[in-house]
Formats: C-alpha cells, sequence, structure tokens
C-alpha cells in the first residue's frame, strides 16, 4: 500500500519529487498544521484561527465573507491551493474568500510565510496555505446556534494499486445580523462535493462549491440592513496528473487544472445594478527533477529541479445597468514560465536557489528568484534567504464595472516585492522547542484598489512610491507529554504605505500590529479530549464608507475564547464546540459585528 500511495512533500519547491528533499532543511519559515482523529475540521477559517496566529477579516458570522493576510499582504497576496489545486478566484479579486470551505476531511495544512512566486507564480507573493485531505468512511452531522446544520457523507476504497473517496458536504445557517441595525438574521448556504481518484501514478480530484448568502448591503455594496442582496458563488476545480520515474536519476511529473468561477450579485429590489463575472482557467505543468548524487558520483544528495508551465484565463463580466457606460467584458491572458533550481545540501548545510521567468501576454515580462542557505545540527536550524515575487492587477481591478462607485483601469503595472528573510529554530529537548523569523521587505506600485480618477469615479491605481513591510513572528511549543501540548505564538508586523498628504509612511487597513494565541490541545481524561485556545489582537485600523469624506477609524481590541470537548470511544465521537466563550463584542472589519457566543454540537462516525 504504501509503494502504492507514498505521500508527496508540500508543494514547496518547483520538484514534486516525494523521496529527495528534506522539509527540515529548507532555508525558510514553514509551518504544518496536523490534525488528529478527535480535531473536527469542517471551518477552513476556525482551524486557522485556532491553529495558527494568521490575520483573518470575517465581515460578519459563520459562512460569511473572510480574507486573510499573510505578513501585512494583500488578501489577493496569498495563494491557496487544496491537494496542489488552485483555487483563488480570478473572478473575484484573485484572492480566496476562507469563509466558504467546509470540509471535515482535512488532515494537514501547510503554511508557507513568504515570497514564493519563484516557485507558485504571480499569486504566491506573501504566503501559500496547502490544505490536504483524506480519503475515508465518515458520517459527520453539526447542529449549532444561528440555526446552523452542517452534514457530511464520506465514502472510500483502497486496494493494493486503486484508491478512491467521495465527500458531499453541505451546510445551512441563518447567519447574524451583520449590520447590528434590525435583528435580523442573514441566511448562507453551502454545498460542495469532492472526488478523488488514484491509481500508482496517476491521481485525479475533482471540487465543486455552490455557496449562497444573504448580504447586509445596499445596492453600492454600502453595508445596509438589507436582506434581498444575495450573491451566489458556483465553483469547480479539477486536476489531473501524471508522475513517473524515467529512471533511477530522472523523475518527471505532469499536471492539468481546469476550473471555472462564477459569481452572481443581485441587487437589493431598489438597487440599480446587478452583475456576472465569471472566469474559466486552464493551467498545465510540466516538472522534470534530476537526482546527481549517483551521476557525479557524491556523498551529498544535490538535486537540479526544472520546471514549465502554461496558464490561460479567460474573463467575463456582464452588467445589466449601462446608464453609466457599457460595462461588459470579455477579455483573456496567457503566459508561460521556465523555472530552474538547485538544491545542495553539505554536511550540516543546505544551498537553494531557484530562478524563475514569467512571460505574460498583457504585461513586462518578470524575473524572480529565491536564494537561501540553512544550517542544521540535531534538531535546530539557523536560515537566511532573500526573494522576490510580483502580482499582476487583477481582472476586478482593470475591468469592473460598478456604475456610479468603481470604473476599472487597464494601464495598471504588476506589483513587485522584494524580501529578505531570516530565522532560527531550537529544540532544547525533546518537550520544548523555539521558532523565530524575522522579515524586512519593500513593495513597489502598490495598487491602491480604491482612489480617485478624473471623472469623479473610484478607481484602481498604482502608488508612485514604495511601500513596507515589517515583522517578526515567534512561536513557543512545549509537549507536556506525548498526548498533551500547549503552544504560544505571537506575530508582530508594520505594514505601511505612503500618505501623500501626510507626506510620510502610515499603517495600512485591517493590518492589527500584534497578535497573540495561546493553543492547548491533548487527552484530559480517559477518550476525552481539550482543544482549546485563548486569541488576542490590538487595535485595527479601519476606513468607515458610511458618510462622506471617509474617514479613519481604529476598531478596538479584543480577545477570544474558544473550546472543544470531545468524547471518542471506538468509532463514534461526539463533540461540543464553544465558540467567544465569554461573548465578547468586537468588529474586525469596520460595521460589521462578530457573533457573541456560540455552540455547536457535532457527531461522528467513522466505518
Amino acid at each position: 500500500m504504501s509503494v502504492a500511495f507514498s505521500k508527496e512533500m508540500p508543494l514547496i519547491y518547483i520538484s514534486p519529487n516525494p523521496n529527495q528533499l528534506n522539509i527540515d532543511l529548507h532555508a525558510g519559515s514553514y509551518e504544518s498544521i496536523k490534525l488528529g482523529s478527535q480535531s473536527i475540521t469542517f471551518s477552513l477559517s476556525d482551524i486557522l484561527a485556532k491553529y495558527s496566529n494568521l490575520s483573518l477579516s470575517q465581515s460578519g458570522g459563520i459562512a460569511s465573507q473572510n480574507q486573510l493576510r499573510i505578513r501585512g499582504g494583500e488578501a489577493n497576496h496569498v495563494l491557496v491551493l487544496i491537494d496542489g489545486i488552485e483555487v483563488n478566484d480570478p473572478a473575484s479579486g484573485s484572492e480566496y474568500d476562507f469563509g466558504q470551505l467546509f470540509l471535515h476531511n482535512i488532515y494537514n495544512i501547510d503554511i508557507l510565510r513568504g515570497a514564493y512566486s519563484n516557485v507558485h507564480g504571480p499569486d504566491a507573493v506573501s504566503g501559500v496555505i496547502n490544505i490536504k485531505t483524506k480519503n475515508t468512511n465518515a458520517y459527520n452531522l453539526t447542529l449549532g446556534s444561528n440555526n446552523t446544520n452542517i452534514t457530511n457523507y464520506s465514502i472510500a476504497k483502497q486496494t493494493k494499486n486503486f484508491q478512491y473517496g467521495i465527500d458531499i458536504n453541505s451546510l445551512e445557517s441563518s447567519g447574524t445580523d451583520d449590520s447590528n441595525t434590525s435583528g435580523g438574521p442573514n441566511r448562507f448556504e453551502s454545498e460542495n462535493i469532492r472526488i478523488n481518484i488514484k491509481s500508482i501514478n496517476h491521481n485525479f480530484t475533482l471540487l465543486y462549491f455552490d455557496n449562497y448568502r444573504q448580504n447586509d448591503r445596499d445596492a453600492y455594496g454600502n453595508l445596509s440592513d438589507n436582506e434581498l442582496a444575495t450573491t451566489d458563488i458556483n465553483q469547480l476545480y479539477s486536476k489531473y496528473s501524471f508522475k513517473k520515474s524515467v529512471s533511477e536519476n530522472f523523475y518527471i511529473k505532469n499536471e492539468f487544472q481546469y476550473s471555472t468561477n462564477k459569481n452572481l450579485d443581485f441587487s437589493p429590489a431598489n438597487g440599480v445594478w446587478e452583475t456576472l463575472t465569471q472566469a474559466e482557467k486552464f493551467k498545465l505543468n510540466t516538472y522534470a527533477s534530476i537526482d546527481i548524487k549517483k551521476i557525479f558520483n557524491t556523498k551529498n544528495t544535490p538535486q537540479i529541479n526544472l520546471g514549465f508551465e502554461y496558464e490561460k484565463i479567460n474573463f467575463t463580466q456582464l452588467v445589466k445597468d449601462k446608464t453609466y457606460g457599457n460595462g461588459d467584458q470579455i477579455q483573456d491572458e496567457y503566459g508561460t514560465s521556465f523555472s530552474s533550481e538547485i538544491i545542495y545540501p553539505i554536511n550540516n548545510f543546505q544551498f537553494e536557489l531557484s530562478i524563475r521567468r514569467t512571460i505574460n501576454q498583457r504585461f513586462s515580462n518578470q524575473n524572480t528568484h529565491r536564494v537561501g542557505i540553512s544550517y542544521k545540527n540535531n534538531r535546530n536550524k539557523v536560515f537566511i534567504n532573500h526573494s522576490s515575487a510580483f502580482k499582476n492587477p487583477t481582472f476586478t481591478e482593470r475591468y469592473g464595472y460598478y456604475p456610479g462607485t468603481f470604473v476599472g483601469n487597464q494601464d495598471l503595472k504588476p506589483e513587485n516585492i522584494n524580501q529578505l528573510e531570516m530565522g532560527f529554530s531550537l529544540n532544547l529537548n525533546k518537550r520544548f522547542s523555539i521558532n523565530q523569523t524575522y522579515y524586512n521587505s519593500k513593495l513597489k506600485n502598490e495598487i491602491n484598489g480604491y482612489t480617485n480618477d478624473s471623472n469623479g469615479n473610484k478607481t484602481a491605481l498604482n502608488n508612485n512610491t514604495n511601500s513596507y513591510r515589517r515583522g517578526l513572528e515567534t512561536k513557543f511549543q512545549y509537549n507536556i507529554s506525548k498526548k498533551n501540548s500547549i503552544t504560544f505564538s505571537h506575530d508582530y508586523v508594520k505594514a505601511t504605505e505612503y500618505n501623500s498628504t501626510q507626506k510620510k509612511q502610515l499603517s495600512e487597513v485591517r493590518r492589527p500590529n500584534n497578535l497573540f494565541n495561546i493553543h492547548y490541545q491533548g487527552k484530559i481524561f480517559s477518550n476525552i479530549f481539550l482543544d482549546g485556545n485563548i486569541f488576542y489582537s490590538t487595535k485595527i485600523k479601519d476606513t468607515d464608507f458610511s458618510s462622506w469624506p471617509y474617514k479613519t477609524v481604529y476598531l478596538k481590541s479584543y480577545y477570544l475564547a474558544n473550546a472543544t470537548l470531545s468524547y471518542q470511544y471506538k468509532n463514534k465521537q461526539i463533540s461540543l464546540i464553544f465558540k467567544n466563550i465569554f461573548n465578547r463584542e468586537y468588529e474586525s472589519v469596520n460595521g460589521y459585528n462578530k457573533p457573541g457566543l456560540e455552540f455547536l454540537i457535532n457527531y461522528k462516525s467513522t466505518f
């Protein structure tokens, strides 16, 4: 079995070779969230909020829009993968909405912080999230606050040379009153299907998502208590891969990805617009890995990795109201890239150098790199690297059209970032570890997506001065016993852009300077497990769009306490989930109130 279905390494390097590369020697910041059998994993945003220290901005309660920012970057600077499939939405700002994934069979989440355009292209500017699922036989039912109902059915089978898994998930919830004006709840519905089929060298995965939301906004997108404003999102993702060892020293893998994203916004009854945005993406990857250890008869294990990528995106936008002009758009964009990498370990050192050349139909060609060195002694490591990345303007920024509120700018230039990163990890004994990373990056041509144009509309423009992101990430972990651990993490981030009015660098919005998280998980009694955390965020700078002129506001600091108590007996498990135990009132996005105390109960049965 293990020969047929060996686990692939996290998608950090160009090569997907599962055997030769040691992730512990990687010269960068890497975090892996491993979820045990007792973990309840239906909400991706809840997992990240509990186990990591990442900055999430959620506009309301369960299933509402949720943005993730890493190291002070924008939400569309984070590349998100599900089983290696890119799920960023080109039809909606090229970001991933973390409020829409409800999948019980997540078993691992890899988090790469920093610039990785040299491997993953233009969306990997500030980080990569790789979500890994598993094939299993299980049934889950979750009931809770705000009429929330989540159901999961999973079936799987494995033989010596073949494996398949099918997941069907659904969510219904009345939500909360995001605008906090009338007490009237919203409505959220979500269905998704996952299909995975594997043989020894072949792997096919299909993901389908259908999300329906009622939003507290008016016809112009501003916060307003109007339950008739709705959004319907349909997404289909697929990937087929074929891998083969051509010889003892030569490994090759081909991947083909196809996805469609469709977003339909219905205006309230008194609204003036209705918009459809849709994107279709084709992507072809070819990776080759050459093990040169035996070729040069060296005791080390150097490796050369080569990559070729072709991508094409078709974008469609249809706007009902043409009072101010025709916003209908049919656009396409295609590009290719060539990448090479050498990884050279020498005793306790590892040297890494990767270069990528990206050729795009619409924009100037881009060269990105990543060069690093790490030193590992026993379980301790120090590293330093320098990397560059870029982000092409999104279709929304270039072609978006919302009558009276926003008009796209086709003259935008790509954003470019250069980053220096250094860090260490110390394992003082088998129980206690410390990890710390410092980073300093400069962003050129940052895109301001909400600025004035010459006609009195809002549009997107490149800043003509540099922006900066600096920070320090710290994590302490203590393993109390084999089944009990406590983790403390702290992220400090300073993200600034130049303000031409005040003529100085000012903090950017929705990026708290300090985030703290204390997380405990373990077995407290026979068959009883506790998984809980206390999270604290300092104040958040945001913009109030409710009146003109718009003004800067500061949302107060807040802390949250969450806990999951699980009883596991044989193949059955019952979990009690408490969110915001102390019923704190807070906002992470100006004007959108988050729920108070929430309670859910989950029943899980495996077979």
